[in-house]
């Protein structure tokens, strides 16, 4: 099996199946310039046949980048739209600390962010875990994120920018001719906006061939329906249906499983990822 390996450099990780590049994690770059970017995500994304997977920066809704989390209200400070110096209310999620290793079977990536609102206060911590793992069908992306507050009480408020995203390259959307489906069999927007469901994936056509990517929950979350656009966006939102309150003293930890792979939903065990997870 080719070996599964971790290489920092300036501004992002890279993992590599061998020789083969398959994604990056950018740490971010708070300095408003060519580098520039208000909180940490995956792009680029490739799946097992080295296909994007995912969009840098969306045609519409260019916040919307590759795999990426964020909230758009936290005691009124939007943390999920990009930062801009002419709106007072957006903030940033800043990396600062990491640690990693791999061990040729998988990368471990362990990070400490910081949500900083405009002006510098710092409202949340974060302790943001990565495992990736891959094969030639399938790549697997384990997220933990466990968010504390730093000014007291925080109040994660009903909306729709919320939390975990994924953005697909832009001919695996609906629009285009790729299709979105849950663990109930409910598919596209139609079907799957704002339901409950242990999975979504979201598939479609790149370079002659599908691909997909699957996101799951942890079944240890707060409920999360999803969020599902025919545009190509799907998030699991744990304040879709209502705010969610995170009292002083308390940590609210989300995981997650993206798998990126060949083929469509019915091409991959999705229910054997899920169970591995869940009971992981």
């Amino acid at each position: 099996m080719p070996e599964i390996r971790l290489i920092e450099e300036e501004l992002r990780f890279k993992f590599y199946r061998g020789s083969q590049f398959c994604l990056a994690y950018n740490k971010g770059f708070l300095r408003y310039g060519d580098f520039y970017l208000s909180r940490p995500n995956f792009y680029p994304v490739y799946s097992p046949s080295g296909r994007q997977a995912t969009a840098a920066s969306a045609y519409r809704f260019n916040h919307h980048r590759s795999i990426f989390i964020g909230h758009a209200n936290v005691n009124g400070v939007n943390f999920f739209h990009d930062n801009n110096p002419t709106r007072n209310n957006l903030g940033d999620i800043r990396l600062v600390e990491a640690d990693w290793e791999a061990d040729g079977t998988r990368a471990v990536l362990r990070t400490q962010n910081l949500w900083t609102a405009k002006g510098g206060a710092e409202m949340l911590s974060e302790r943001r875990d990565i495992v990736w793992t891959a094969d030639e069908q399938a790549y697997a992306l384990d997220i933990s994120s466990a968010l504390a507050s730093k000014v007291g009480e925080v109040v994660f408020g009903k909306d729709t920018h919320s939390y975990i995203g994924i953005r697909v390259a832009d001919t695996m959307d609906i629009e285009d001719g790729g299709r979105a489906v849950n663990s109930n069999g409910e598919e596209n927007e139609e079907g799957a906006m704002n339901r409950y469901a242990d999975w979504v994936d979201y598939s479609g056509e790149v370079a002659g061939k599908t691909i997909g990517a699957a996101l799951i929950p942890h079944p240890d979350n707060p409920p999360s329906p999803f969020f599902v656009r025919n545009y190509g966006t799907f998030l699991s939102n744990f304040t879709l249906r209502e705010p969610y309150v995170l009292k002083e003293g308390e940590t609210l930890t989300q995981r997650f499983r993206i798998v990126v792979h060949e083929g469509g939903a019915d091409d991959v065990d999705l229910e054997a990822y899920r169970r591995e997870f869940a009971a992981s």
